[in-house]
Formats: structure tokens, C-alpha cells, sequence
């Protein structure tokens, strides 16, 4: 499959796509197959083999799509889910057109996977079907949170008029889910109507009357406006926040967020690289304290001050300690143990270490092994979600 996507031609995307379509392959090369389909056009530089930077120039995405083209109705009709995702999503990259009326279907049936439909719906909008104003009236009203959730976001890009009366309505009788998703979507909505509805929820967030879930929605949505009333009632909220608290700023993000986004943090992220050091159902390091049954050893403010300040708490037998010597030696390392006698040290370099007390000349407390600065690596919806997940973690 690599070779077919490098080389790149007309006969490769055939042997791609018809890969992607035999239903007695497996899943994960199938998806894999229609992945590549999908970055045809622009293939990413490092190799997926070799794990080298070689990159391919710009290409055109036409033989991918007629490649693919023909195979569309047999996967979306009977490949198992995942595979559907990969290959609508695939279709929206290359914005195969002639796809329009499967989409269409798809986000109709009621007996489709959940995923499916909204997958649906958005390589629908992306491919401009005739049927879209049709699908998102469907799924504004549909039983499915999620592709309500999706419907009222393009029904605000398509009809923002509209849509301001429907978001009001879902942030009085909605679910959770829904009102987050409802004040996402009313700060993409410029005018006045949009403005009043925002004015009006930081009157409430001002009162304490803005459930905590909401509060982060709230107010990228408020900062995202240029009404200066909104302006100065966003000011006069912050101003509020304890200026001897640090973690101020960062409360809203305690409750609200999303487990499964949570764990792609926890698990893929590079610049949260929590993985490296701790350790979740047997998989990951173990420099840092596992995180195996945090959610009901810690609240969730503890692990908030975790993350965006390290050394304020550091978990029992992972402190760090710095020793001189009288004879004028140093050892850092991890405290495993202490007695009266002796302290026992995991150093980075030697491993264990039994230092005597006796010989101590000084004794100093050692940063965190939990890098400074994760809250402003982080954005305060990945903070959120994060912490979902950990408190998730029974």
C-alpha cells in the first residue's frame, strides 16, 4: 500500500481502492488503504514504512477520487463501520461530488451508526450536495445528540438567522452536550441577536448562575465578540477572579470536558508527553505515580494544580531530593524510603542509593519531575479534558 501511494499512479489509486473495498480484508488495512486515498493530493512528508522524511510533491487528487468513485456505494452500504468513517472522510478530502446522494442517505437512515451519519453530514457540507439544507433540517431534529450537535453547527455557517432561535431553544432545554455546543456555535454567529444572547448569559455568569460545564463556552464565546458591552462585562468577570489563586484562571476548566478527547491527550499527545512518565492499566512509564484509580483518590482540583503547578504538591515517593555531602559530593534522585539513619534514593544515573544521614551536610527539596508550563502548552479545553479523563480512572 506505501508503494502504491508513493508512486502515485492512476493504476496505484485502482489498486488502493480496490484493496480498500474487499470485504475479506481486514479492517485496519482497509481504513489504512482509504487514508492514503484521501491524502493523495497532499501526501504528508515522512515515510510510513521507513519512518524517513521523504516528501512528495503536491499531486493532483483526480485519479484517487476516480478510483475511488466506483467503490463508494459497496463500502458504504456494507463495510463495517470504522471502515465507512475512513472511507466518507476520505470523500470529503478529495470533495468527490458524485458521493453526494450516498451521504444524503447515510445521514437519513435512522438505523445507521451514530458516527456514520455525522461523518455523513459533514463530507456532505464539504461536498456542497443538493440534498444538505435537507440533511441539516433532519438532523437539527433528529434522535441523535451528536448529529443534532453537528446540524445546529452548520445550520449557524448556512443560516445564521435561523439558527440564533434554535440555539436559544437548546440552551434552555438541552442536554449538556448541547448547550456547550450551542454557545460554540452562537460565537461564530455575527449581529445583534447573537450579541444580546451572550450579553445576557455573562449577566448570569456575573450572578453565579451559569452551571460550571458552561463556563469555558461561555467565555471564548464572549471573547470572541467586539460588542463592548461584552467586552466590559468579560473584563469585569475576570477582574472578579481571586488574584492570590493561581489556579484562577484555570477552574473552568475542572468540569465539562470529554473523557475520550481526554485519553487522545493522555496516550498521543507529544507536547503533554504524559504517557513517558506515567503509567494508566499497565501501559506507560513509571517515573511519575500511576494514574490507576486517581478518580477516586483525588479531586479534580487536585489534578488541575497537578498539571499547571507541579511543585505546588508533589505525590508521596516521587519528592526529589538534592543531598550534599560533608565531603562535599551531590546525589539527586527520587526518595524511595527514609529512616533515622539513612535516606534511599532512586538516582536518574546510579539507581538506588542508601545515603547516611550522618554524613549529610545539606538537604534541599527538588523540582518536580512534572514539567512547568503544561498550562499554557495546553489550551483550557484540553486541560478539561484531560482531567475528564483522569477523574474517569476508577
Amino acid at each position: 500500500m506505501n508503494a502504491n501511494f508513493r508512486l502515485g499512479g492512476r493504476d496505484n489509486a485502482v489498486n488502493l481502492a480496490g484493496y480498500a473495498a474487499n470485504k475479506d480484508a481486514l479492517d485496519i488495512p482497509r481504513i489504512e488503504a482509504l487514508q492514503e486515498l484521501g491524502e493523495w493530493a497532499r501526501p504528508h512528508g515522512r515515510d510510513k514504512i521507513m519512518g524517513l522524511w521523504r516528501p512528495l510533491a503536491p499531486r493532483d487528487g483526480a485519479p484517487a477520487a476516480a478510483a475511488l468513485r466506483p467503490v463508494l456505494a459497496e463500502i458504504l452500504h456494507n463495510a463495517p463501520n470504522a471502515v465507512r468513517i475512513a472511507c466518507i472522510e476520505a470523500v470529503g478530502r478529495l470533495e468527490i461530488a458524485a458521493a453526494a446522494p450516498l451521504l444524503a442517505e447515510l445521514v437519513a437512515d435512522t438505523k445507521a451508526n451514530g458516527s456514520v451519519r455525522v461523518e455523513a453530514l459533514k463530507a456532505l457540507a464539504i461536498v456542497k450536495g443538493p440534498k444538505l439544507a435537507d440533511a441539516v433540517q433532519l438532523a437539527v431534529k433528529d434522535s441523535s445528540e451528536a448529529l443534532r450537535k453537528e446540524g445546529r453547527r452548520l445550520l449557524a455557517e448556512m443560516n445564521p438567522g435561523d439558527a440564533i432561535d434554535v440555539l436559544e431553544g437548546v440552551l434552555h432545554n438541552g442536554t449538556m452536550g448541547e448547550k456547550q455546543s450551542a454557545l460554540a456555535n452562537i460565537a461564530t454567529i455575527p449581529g445583534i441577536a447573537a450579541d444580546l444572547l451572550v450579553s445576557g448569559w455573562l449577566d448570569q455568569l456575573l450572578s453565579g448562575h451559569v452551571a460550571p460545564e458552561l463556563k469555558l463556552e461561555l467565555l471564548e464565546a464572549a471573547a470572541k465578540r467586539t460588542n463592548a458591552e461584552i467586552t466590559a462585562k468579560l473584563a469585569k468577570y475576570e477582574a472578579s477572579l481571586d488574584a492570590k489563586d493561581p489556579l484562577a484562571p484555570y477552574r473552568v476548566a475542572l468540569a465539562g470536558g470529554n473523557a475520550a478527547e481526554g485519553r487522545k491527550i493522555f496516550f498521543e499527545r507529544a507536547e503533554a508527553s504524559c504517557l513517558r512518565c506515567h503509567r494508566v492499566h499497565g501501559e506507560g512509564g513509571d517515573v511519575g505515580p500511576s494514574q490507576d484509580g486517581i478518580g477516586t483518590r483525588q479531586t479534580r482540583e487536585y489534578m488541575l494544580e497537578s498539571i499547571v503547578l507541579p511543585n505546588a504538591k508533589i505525590a508521596p515517593g516521587f519528592e526529589t531530593v538534592i543531598v550534599t555531602t560533608k565531603t562535599g559530593g551531590s546525589v539527586a534522585g527520587i526518595l524511595k524510603s527514609e529512616t533515622d539513619q539513612e535516606l534511599v534514593l532512586n538516582s536518574p544515573e546510579d539507581g538506588l542509593i542508601k545515603v547516611k544521614k550522618a554524613d549529610i551536610a545539606k538537604r534541599e527539596r527538588g523540582q518536580s519531575g512534572m514539567p512547568e508550563g503544561l498550562g499554557q502548552v495546553l489550551s483550557k479545553r484540553d486541560l478539561r479534558d484531560l482531567i475528564e479523563f483522569l477523574s474517569s480512572l476508577k
